[in-house]
């Protein structure tokens, strides 16, 4: 119940008695305990207080009932009175007294994250959150531990962030492994536009650093120890473990990807849980382990793609049940995974410069140079991947456009414009040509301002995109649109758009280490270095007409379907 006006002391009641929590299932009440349901199974009807609700795990085994309620005794005094101090600390906290210096770093609390939220269960996260205090090292400052702060940061990603293609609802983050928890604080911290809450993201990648060591090298500390005894058996509770452990390395991996050295190391440890988990027949699985595998190949092929490197994973999964993927939101992920898998292992090894080598770079760096020429058979495997990618589009999008308020027809434009980008950052690179130069012939610099510009108008202002992948591409559209600037190539809203993007990579706490401070720091230092431009002309139209089209290896047809006119209609967007 939302309390307003006024402040309840002392433990209260969770919303549901623990038989009912524990069957998932409606705890209705009429007036005192027992709920409905107790009351006709003649059972205990037992109301944990949330401020020990973590602690107690089962109904004790002395009790007794007094009037319909179940009286319990503690096992020991030392118990009672550590239930105590704790009620002490949560009516200090509320008061706003207690020890020096822990109330005034706490982020301001919404009374109504006090009380356990109906649609997810919290079975489960305080016993991880008390085994990630446990192992985190070095130790981290307590507060990040709050049970104000974790449900806040753990509501909002659920509410928030999450655009999973593998995972199909939230039901598989219910009694989160300790990974995957630290995983979800770290992603919610860092995109948080608190920055009381954004500050924190710096404990819970510690956290999840060591969750991840914990799976390789078991714990020495007392209690569960990590990979021995969570990854041997194949009950239930253990095909639980995994999966979350598994989708813990996903999570951590796209918002570490390109930047953080050991991320193909996160992937390869997910793929050979998989292997060695998976249940042999899917159709008796509680999980879905064929959307969990296109996960880690998702992000195996973003991260090989941010350094040109070879993917780890095969194209095709080596357990047969893994390959039959029914969902198409999910075989649209696949289809690009698939098409980029084939065009990374074609021009991989031929030194050309990477995506992260162009968004890292320095002014100063040299990128490096093709070290072999462009072929027959080169031209062959890129026009076919943009033809395979034309395709793509009109298989998922259909033969109509999507309007602004269709979030999936704009989803599916997006990554279209994001791979149609790379594919340009790898053709033209490969030619000989760096991708500002004048060698580039209008036409072709004009296709890739094309993009760059869909690329930034259909993100504006989207809080869901949070991969790193994304992320990094985003901005290196806005790093060619501002090059585009320079050369007086421009439309008059193209100045907006990038700094637009570089006031999102900017809402991140500057405290904090992220890819936002990085990809801010580029995009920040790439204005500030900006020639002066020439006067602006009108806005250019493309594709003119009677242009020469030999040249593009994209479908000019498609291009209609790819820049629908409200994408550049300035009435039909919202300001930043």
């Amino acid at each position: 119940m939302k309390r307003t006006g006024s402040i309840v002391l002392g433990p209260k009641p969770t919303k549901a008695c623990v038989n009912c929590r524990r069957l998932k299932m409606k705890c209705e009440v009429d007036g005192a305990p027992p709920c409905r349901r107790c009351r006709h199974t003649n059972a205990p009807c037992i109301f944990k207080p949330r401020s020990n609700a973590a602690a107690v795990q089962s109904i004790p085994e002395r009790s007794q009932s007094v009037q319909g309620t179940l009286v319990y005794h503690p096992s020991s005094p030392d118990q009672d009175a550590s239930s105590i101090i704790g009620r002490l600390e949560r009516i200090e906290s509320l008061l706003g007294i207690g020890k020096e210096g822990n109330t005034s770093s706490l982020p301001t609390i919404d009374s109504d994250l006090e009380e356990e939220p109906d649609d997810v269960s919290a079975r489960g996260l305080w016993k991880a959150v008390e085994r990630l205090k446990i192992i985190t090292s070095p130790p981290q400052d307590h507060n990040i531990w709050s049970y104000s702060i974790v449900t806040r940061l753990w509501i909002s990603f659920l509410n928030n962030l999450p655009l999973l293609h593998f995972v199909q609802d939230q039901s598989v983050l219910v009694s989160p492994s300790p990974l995957l928890l630290a995983s979800v604080l770290y992603i919610s911290a860092v995109h948080s536009p608190l920055a009381e809450l954004a500050s924190l993201a710096g404990g819970y990648f510690a956290a999840t650093c060591s969750a991840i060591s914990e799976l390789v090298v078991p714990s020495a500390r007392p209690g569960m120890s990590g990979w021995t005894r969570s990854h041997v058996s194949s009950s239930s509770s253990d095909e639980h473990t995994v999966f979350q452990d598994i989708l813990g390395l996903i999570m951590a991996s796209l918002s570490c990807e390109a930047y953080i050295e050991t991320t193909d190391k996160w992937i390869a440890l997910a793929y050979r849980l998989l292997l060695d988990h998976c249940p042999s027949n899917l159709e008796d699985a509680t999980y879905d382990w064929r959307r969990l595998f296109s996960g880690i190949q998702v992000i195996d092929i973003e991260h090989a793609s941010m350094h040109m490197c070879y993917p780890l994973l095969p194209r095709q999964p080596p357990i047969p049940a893994l390959q039959h993927l029914d969902s198409q939101h999910d075989s649209a992920f696949r289809g690009l995974s698939q098409m980029m898998h084939q065009g990374l292992n074609h021009f991989v090894g031929r030194k050309l410069p990477t995506i992260w080598s162009f968004v890292s770079a320095r002014d100063s760096d040299a990128l490096p140079s093709v070290g072999t020429p462009f072929t027959d058979k080169d031209s062959q495997v890129i026009r076919l991947w943009a033809k395979k990618l034309d395709e793509w589009l009109v298989q998922y999008n259909g033969a109509s456009q999507p309007s602004p308020s269709d979030r999936q027809g704009i989803l599916i434009l997006l990554q279209y414009h994001l791979h149609k980008l790379y594919v340009l950052s790898i053709y033209h690179p490969a030619r000989g040509f760096d991708l500002g130069s004048a060698n580039i012939t209008p036409s072709e610099r004009q296709e890739l301002l094309m993009s760059a510009r869909a690329v930034l108008r259909l993100r504006q202002d989207d809080a869901s995109i949070w991969s790193n992948w994304d992320l990094i591409m985003i901005t290196w559209a806005a790093m060619l649109l501002l090059r585009g600037v320079e050369d007086g190539m421009t439309h008059h809203d193209d100045l907006r758009l990038i700094q637009t993007q570089l006031s999102t990579l900017k809402r991140s706490d500057p405290s904090t280490f992220s890819i936002h401070g990085v990809l801010a720091e580029r995009l920040q230092s790439g204005i500030q270095s900006m020639h002066t431009p020439p006067d602006n002309g009108p806005d250019f139209a493309f594709p003119a007409p009677n242009m020469d089209y030999t040249w593009t290896i994209f479908d000019q047809q498609i291009m209609n379907l790819a820049n629908p006119p409200w994408l550049f209609d300035d009435s039909s967007l919202a300001p930043p």
